[in-house]
């Protein structure tokens, strides 16, 4: 090698500093500048982050994305987190400690504010902003790498204007929203699922951050030996505040010397970004598993968008293990038969690329209706929403059409034991009114009650020539598998929440998961069925393995003896 000959590494890095306009004599500066930063903790930093906190927990539970841009703006924390990049790419092991601890700290702080916050709110809903946070994906790491990058071109490139892009890199992470996601986590009732999805995004953004930011700190020359020691200057003569100060007061810490080795401190950074890539990876394909679903069931949905004959008034989408189930409700002026919903679920399925399973609810209407649907739902556009909500007129509409329906119900005589958990009034292909009936017994009606029970509903509809088809929900035991299936859960799920005379019992064998049930029964009760709603009895003397659950009318004193009987459809 000649004299002027430089290896590899020092000429990248010659050229990266004078693209960016680092010059050598710079690089002392900007470690002193960007250390100093990071380790300044005291008062102010303290209010400041725990205000922005409080700021983002409020932005969170009113739904307001502005409230919680403007807590990214004031919040302090991304000081530490570069300067964290810094003593990494420099092997600075003294401050990095002292980094890490006032990044420590401040993760606590922002998380107990935002749960000392939610505990004095008149509310605890769940916001869209809120679930927003609470399932990370690999694009989310990729954003905090990019905005790391921006970052660290921002602190070294000192002789550009660039400083005004680092409100922009505050906001891209979003470090501060997470924390105050997992503060009003676990004040309302310790919702897991939002502490570990809003600290996983956290984590992640944190890692992209000192992962990008040390990979430019390292492209510049922040490691040579002019900045080593620098860097062995500053520590001498700095006087660190705070937790930075707290750790440096360790003996073992001001004992700690520069780490020579590059390779072992950037692959350590790249094994904890592995790490969490590993969930954040399996977020990403359910999330593309839900959009390709929510797309084959928009194209299979246009089946159901006639004008002048059926109009889409709501679409939910229940996403299983093995399949989804679709809830779909319509406003028709004809009944359509099964060949339309199986229809449905093969197209559906097809697109979907895995089973989907149709759950139709259809509401008569006339043609006016119709039109009247298709004015007022923004979800029956092709491109409209997964969900549509009925609002304003619309509710109005649905109401006069269920309210027949709903007085016809309760003024019904019915046997023992059987209840009516759901009446449809729709027109036949022969142009007669009919009622479909869904009725909870522990056995199907006998002929003569059929017959009673569609004379009871012709007289309270007064519709003479009325014809019912009948489908029983069995009461007695059903045996669920261990773990629970999900699918299962949410129609008992949506049946209690449709009638409030029915409660969810569980029987547990010998054997059976605890965890299981627990976690079963949590998810009943995020979907709005009440504990009080829900039983449970062990069964010693049980020989089959799993969970057997039950469905019946609240006033039913005990559960049924007999084998369930099985589902049954009275023509």
């Amino acid at each position: 090698m000649g004299e002027d000959e430089k290896p590899l590494g020092e000429a990248v890095e010659e050229v990266a500093a004078e693209k960016l306009g680092v010059s050598r004599w710079d690089r002392p500066a900007i470690f002193r500048d960007s250390a100093e930063a990071a380790v300044d903790n005291r008062l102010p930093f303290w209010a400041v982050l725990v205000l922005s906190g409080a700021i983002a927990t409020l932005g969170l539970a009113i739904n307001s994305s502005a409230v919680v841009i403007g807590a990214m703006l004031v919040a302090p924390l991304l000081a530490p987190v570069m300067g964290l990049a810094l003593a990494l790419a420099a092997g600075d092991a003294r401050l990095a400690i002292q980094t890490a601890a006032v990044v420590a700290g401040s993760t606590v702080a922002v998380v107990l504010a935002g749960a000392l916050l939610t505990t004095v709110l008149p509310f605890q809903t769940i916001t869209l902003e809120i679930t927003s946070r609470a399932r990370p994906s690999t694009l989310d790491l990729a954003v905090a790498i990019f905005s790391g990058l921006v970052g660290a071109v921002v602190l070294v490139a000192r002789g550009s204007r660039l400083s005004a892009a680092l409100p922009g890199v505050a906001i891209s992470v979003a470090l501060i929203p997470p924390l105050a996601v997992a503060g009003f986590g676990i004040a309302a009732d310790f919702n897991g699922e939002l502490i570990y999805g809003s600290m996983l995004l956290y984590g992640a953004n944190l890692a992209g951050i000192v992962l990008s930011g040390m990979g430019v700190f390292l492209l510049v020359g922040m490691h040579r030996p002019d900045v080593i020691e620098t860097a062995l200057q500053w520590h001498r003569e700095a006087e660190p505040h705070g937790l930075a100060a707290a750790a440096d007061r360790m003996r073992w810490v001001r004992q700690l010397e520069m780490l020579q080795s590059t390779w072992a401190r950037s692959g350590l950074v790249i094994a904890f970004v592995v790490a969490l890539g590993i969930p954040l990876s399996e977020t990403l394909t359910q999330i593309t598993r839900e959009a390709r679903v929510q797309r084959a069931t928009s194209i299979a949905s246009e089946q159901f968008r006639l004008e002048g004959r059926s109009s889409i008034v709501s679409r939910e989408i229940v996403y299983g293990n093995a399949q989804s189930v679709v809830h779909l409700r319509i406003a028709t002026t004809e009944w359509l038969d099964g060949e339309v919903r199986e229809d449905f679920e093969r197209l559906a399925s097809a697109a979907a690329r895995e089973p989907i399973r149709l759950v139709l609810e259809q509401l008569p209407a006339s043609a006016g209706d119709i039109e009247e649907f298709a004015r007022l739902l923004p979800g029956n556009a092709p491109d409209g929403p997964s969900v549509a909500e009925p609002t304003g007129e619309l509710t109005d509409l649905l109401s006069l059409i269920r309210l027949r329906l709903d007085e016809a119900s309760d003024a019904l005589v019915l046997p023992d034991s059987t209840s009516i958990v759901r009446l449809e009034l729709a027109n036949s292909q022969d142009g007669r009114a009919t009622v479909r009936a869904l009725y909870a017994a522990p056995g199907p009606l006998t002929e003569q009650a059929r017959e009673m029970l569609a004379a009871q509903l012709a007289r309270e509809l007064d519709i003479p020539d009325l014809q019912i088809q009948l489908t029983h929900l069995s009461t007695a035991l059903r045996t669920l598998g261990s773990p629970p299936d999900s699918l299962q859960l949410q129609e008992f799920a949506a049946l209690l929440q449709e009638n409030d005379q029915l409660q969810l019992h569980l029987l547990l064998p010998v054997g059976t998961d605890s965890a299981a049930v627990a976690a079963a029964i949590d998810r009943l009760v995020q979907r709005g069925v009440p504990r009080d709603r829900m039983t449970i009895r062990f069964d010693p003397a049980a020989e089959a393995e799993g969970v057997r659950a039950a469905i019946r009318p609240a006033t039913e004193p005990e559960l049924p003896g007999a084998p369930r009987a099985e589902d049954t459809t009275d023509p």
